[in-house]
Parts: structure tokens; sequence; C-alpha cells
């Protein structure tokens, strides 16, 4: 019996493993990340795949409060491109990435109130700035996934534009113009990996 986190899913090969059980296999379904459903279901399929390699075939158990989510039923099928299929369609619909680019400005600081007024400035002389610009949208400000890290208070704005260049050009105006006040940090991550 191997018990272990998502690390034992990491291409390990376990000659004899003939039986998998994955535990709240949905709880990554529910951050607050686009990619939330490509992760579960690349974790899902990962882990699955640790089971009958060898001579015995294998069978893979997977709790799950969302059982009918395409994510989970796609990984359950090993249905790649069923699962590609749902998720680019959704992608397209909401305007994510491969369909948009994304700029993420976090904020943080010591003092939740300045922190939390410096985001929805922000946000407001990035819409601003997006109103002459067809294709940019301003989403936020909102707290951080993690609204308190290291003692310090985290806000977020979140860019999307199908057009880098103009999506680039409106994030450097605003930007330019914005004074960020004492005791709060800055920072802009283009083409984001993570929102935690």
């Amino acid at each position: 019996i191997l018990v272990g986190t998502q690390m034992v899913t990491k291409g390990h090969h376990l000659p004899g493993l003939s039986v998998v059980g994955v535990l709240n296999a949905d709880t990554g379904l529910n951050l607050p990340d686009f990619r939330a459903a490509e992760k579960t279901f690349q974790l899902l399929a990962q882990v699955a795949g640790r089971a009958g390699r060898g001579a015995a075939p294998g069978t893979v158990y997977i709790q799950t409060l969302c059982p009918d989510h395409y994510a989970v039923q796609a990984a359950a099928r090993h249905d790649y491109p069923g699962f590609f299929t749902r998720e680019m369609a959704l992608r397209r619909a909401l305007g994510y990435p491969p369909y948009t680019r994304l700029v993420l400005l976090q904020l943080s600081g010591n003092n939740k109130e300045r922190v939390e007024a410096a985001s929805r400035d922000l946000a407001e002389m990035l819409r601003r700035d997006a109103r002459k610009r067809p294709g940019v949208q301003v989403l936020g400000p909102a707290a951080a996934a993690i609204a308190t890290l290291r003692g310090k208070k985290r806000f977020q704005v979140l860019v999307k534009g199908r057009s880098v260049r103009t999506l680039h050009r409106t994030v450097y105006e605003a930007l330019a113009g914005f004074r960020v006040p004492a005791g709060v940090e800055l920072w802009a991550d283009a083409d984001p990996v993570h929102f935690l």
C-alpha cells in the first residue's frame, strides 16, 4: 500500500500496482483558476496511469462530489480528445487563453484598506484606458485567493485582451500614470501560470 500526495502521480513506475484510489478528486475544480478543470483532468489521468502497468489489469477508484463534471468524466474514460474539445469551447466562450492573453496585477501590503483602495484606483485607471481600445476587459479588483500571505493583504486585477500588443499598451499606460501608495507593493504578471 502506497499513500501519497500528488507527487505519486509524477511519472513514477510502480510495478505490480493494480489499484489506485483518489480521495477528494474534485478539490482542484473549486480553485479560482481558469485552468482548474485542465489541472484536475491531468492529475486524474496521470494517477490512473499508474495502475495496471504490469501483468495484472488496473482498477481506479475516484471519490468526488462532482461525478458529472466533464473533467472527471473524461479522465475516467481516458478521453483526452473529448476533454480538449469541451475545455476549448468553454475557454472560447469565456474569453480565456488561448483565445485571449492575460495580465495579472497584484497589490499587497500590511494595511488592507490601503491595498484595497489602491486596487480600486488601479482598476478604474485600467478601465478608463481600456475604453479607448476595443477587446480589452478588466476584471476586479478582488481579494486574491490567498488573501493574506506572510502577513500581507493581497488584491488583484485581471486584464484580458485578444491582441497582446493592445493589452500590454493598456496596462503599460495605466501603470505609467498610477502612483503606488506608500506601504503597497505592485507587481504585474503577463500570461500568468498561477492565480493563487
